[in-house]
């Protein structure tokens, strides 16, 4: 009993975290703070330097481990190193311009128009234009003189090379036990999956999705994973043939989860499927033997030999037995070398973006610029001494957002995560009291929660930081209840100036992103119809299928982001549509999946494996049908009247089938995934 509640947890942990990322991110940003605390503080304290100093130096620190994100090691340890650069000029710049009152406002809104504007440089601008702002409002926050300039100078290059000693030495880089774990998180989130869609007893539709798109989104972080490495080095494998095992492994779960779902729950499983199933159970455990991986692969090609291929049931054996196949392959993969030489990665070709006026970088700046302008005037109206919370909330509020949907969110979610925040950081600044090891450690206990929650939910990063800052001010002897409420004030007046820049400067509507979004989502599933139906109707040839797939699985996601403010809108009506329409793409997604599958599996086949001209053409005429839906899908989301389906039929299936006797496995199932799509947009025009 205990062994299976490890277990189960030990599962949950890999699949709500697939490789541990965000775990070994917040754990190397918390070790950074110790360490810059260990040096600074006592160092500090040596040289009779006040507490403020070796405060800088730690935010410089932690900063610095958590903005640089660039994809590759040797990048992350040149913007760290560059780090120093407009952390000094900012520190400097507000020590100095501190002397002359408003000036400082001025000079604090420069920075943050500065910060905002360099994101068009990508992650390394965005985590230098990031330091500097971060430099410049604690320099503020700390009341930096300009005599303090030499060691506060000293305390920032301490930070940052802490900083670098982690990421380089004591936490590097291993991405060969990255990919481990996010294997593993793959198999744990499968048995996820597959043990609601076996769940005779309760049916969870919801809970299936969600289980089903967190097994996508693992995929998708191995697919990153296989941008930023070269597995050849690691695996003695292709990145293409790693790409193709995990998608192979991933549909073909999907596929049976579908199988299984449409089984009949009052019905007992057929013995050859619960053996196939048995046997898939085997190869998700994470290090079973050879002799159980041989002897999996037998039971599950018996099961599939003894069941009747007409029926639900033989249908989902056979698509578990390869699932056993797929799963199988990637554990050879990871445990032996399939392949000698070295093939980087091609990388994906860039979308050329359309001119359109503007950079958005530079409309964001300017509105930061703005909403942190009138911050600054109400913030000093609150309290002159803590205007500059506003002003930080003016700022954050923009931060991974671009619509007014987006900012109107994290302004809420900010604003609730103080709140909490401050209740927290009074009831506990009550019990630890001026027990400066205790508030050390409760601050560092901040640090690693804020972080590791911070892509969960931007709510929880506010409440983390807000107690961390009282126990700040506990350090700093300043804690008073008074300032966590002027903190509430000015936060609130912050939120409420960004979203008003928001919507009436370089205004970004939520819907009309989303439908732009969604623009995209669908050209893609159209390019993958054609690249598909073309692989399956002339078998043989390679295809860049796997690539599409993935890069539909991104305009996915960016669909999902645009529209989650939409999930929470003010109506019922806009939630509900919103919840439909994206439930209705997440579904698409799955049969576009299924279709790339049979492209790739046609693609590997031999060049006369191919339909009869009567079946090529029907299926190209089926696949003419279901783009065409989708056309109409766009048109309807523009505005356009598009009359709906009278019935939501079988596209073409019965004209493919009916061609041949000999129908080939490809083409049974391009048929069957493009039916499923066009129905699946179908049901977005019936309500469009």
């Amino acid at each position: 009993m205990a062994f299976r509640v490890v277990q189960e947890t030990v599962r949950f942990l890999a699949v709500s975290d697939p490789g541990r990322l965000r775990l070994r991110a917040a754990t190397a940003t918390t070790i950074t703070v110790i360490l810059a605390m260990v040096v600074l503080l006592p160092g500090s304290n040596l040289i009779g330097q006040p507490l403020t100093v070796a405060l800088l130096g730690t935010v410089v620190a932690m900063q610095s481990s958590a903005a640089v994100k660039d994809r590759d090691q040797h990048s992350r340890v040149m913007t760290t190193l560059l780090l120093v650069f407009p952390a000094l000029a900012a520190v400097s710049m507000s020590a100095v311009l501190s002397q002359f009152g408003m000036v400082a406002d001025v000079g604090f809104i420069a920075v943050l128009f500065a910060a905002v504007w360099v994101r068009r440089y990508g992650p390394r601008g965005t985590a230098l234009g990031m330091v500097a702002f971060i430099c410049y409002f604690f320099a503020l926050f700390l009341r930096a003189q300009p005599g303090q300039i030499p060691i506060l100078a000293v305390s920032i290059v301490a930070g940052v090379g802490i900083s670098l000693l982690v990421r380089t030495v004591i936490l590097p880089d291993r991405p060969g036990l990255e990919l481990t774990r996010l294997v593993r998180a793959l198999r744990a989130a499968s048995i996820d999956v597959l043990e609601v869609a076996s769940n005779r007893g309760d049916r969870n539709l919801d809970l299936l999705r969600k289980k089903l798109d967190r097994l996508g989104s693992t995929a998708l972080m191995i697919d990153d994973w296989l941008d930023r490495n070269d597995a050849a080095q690691l695996l003695s494998v292709t990145n293409d043939d790693l790409s193709v095992r995990i998608f192979d492994a991933q549909i073909a779960t999907e596929q049976l989860v579908s199988a299984l779902w449409a089984l009949d729950p009052d019905k007992s499983w057929p013995n050859s499927l619960g053996q196939a199933t048995t046997a898939l159970g085997s190869c998700l455990q994470n290090n079973p033997s050879d002799d159980q991986l041989r002897a999996a692969r037998r039971l599950a090609a018996a099961a599939a030999d003894k069941s009747d291929p007409s029926t639900p049931a033989g249908i989902a054996t056979t698509v578990a037995m390869r699932a056993v196949q797929a799963h199988i392959a990637i554990h050879h993969i990871t445990h032996n070398a399939l392949r000698t030489e070295s093939e980087p990665r091609k990388k994906p070709d860039e979308d050329e973006e359309t001119d359109t006026g503007w950079n958005p970088s530079t409309k964001a700046a300017i509105q930061v610029a703005v909403a942190t302008s009138a911050a600054t005037i109400l913030g000093e109206l609150i309290s002159p001494d803590r205007w500059y919370w506003a002003v930080l909330t003016a700022f954050l509020v923009f931060t991974g957002a671009s619509t007014r949907g987006e900012i109107l969110s994290r302004a809420g979610h900010r604003v609730v995560g103080t709140i909490a925040g401050v209740l927290a950081g009074v009831l506990l600044s009550a019990l630890v009291g001026n027990n400066q090891p205790l508030q050390l450690l409760l601050l560092v206990v901040c640090v690693f929660f804020a972080f590791y929650l911070v892509t969960v939910a931007y709510a929880l990063l506010s409440f983390f930081v807000t107690v961390m800052l009282a126990m700040l001010y506990g350090l700093l002897g300043t804690f008073s209840i008074e300032v966590l409420e002027l903190r509430i004030y000015e936060t609130a007046a912050g939120g409420i100036v960004g979203i008003a820049a928001a919507y009436f400067i370089f205004s970004t509507g939520t819907r009309s992103t989303l439908t732009s979004k969604i623009d995209d989502y669908l050209d893609r599933m159209t390019a993958i119809v054609d690249t598909a139906i073309g692989a399956v109707v002339q078998p043989g040839h390679e295809t860049d299928l796997v690539a599409d797939i993935r890069k539909l699985d991104n305009a996915l996601k960016d669909l999902a982001t645009a529209g989650k403010p939409l999930e929470m809108g003010p109506t019922t009506r806009t939630r509900r549509g919103a919840k439909r329409l994206l439930r209705i793409m997440t579904v698409s997604n799955r049969s576009s999946h299924a279709l790339a599958r049979a492209g790739v599996s046609a693609s590997r086949g031999e060049p006369d494996s191919g339909p009869s001209q009567e079946t090529a053409k029907a299926l190209r005429q089926a696949a003419d049908v279901t783009k065409e839906t989708i056309a109409d899908v766009k048109r309807a989301l523009a505005g356009e009247h598009v009359e709906p389906p009278e019935k939501l039929t079988e596209t073409s299936a019965p004209d493919v089938m009916l061609q041949s006797t000999t129908t080939p496995g490809p083409v049974r199932s391009a048929v069957r995934s493009l039916s499923t799509l066009n129905r699946t947009m179908g049901e977005a025009l019936t309500h469009a």
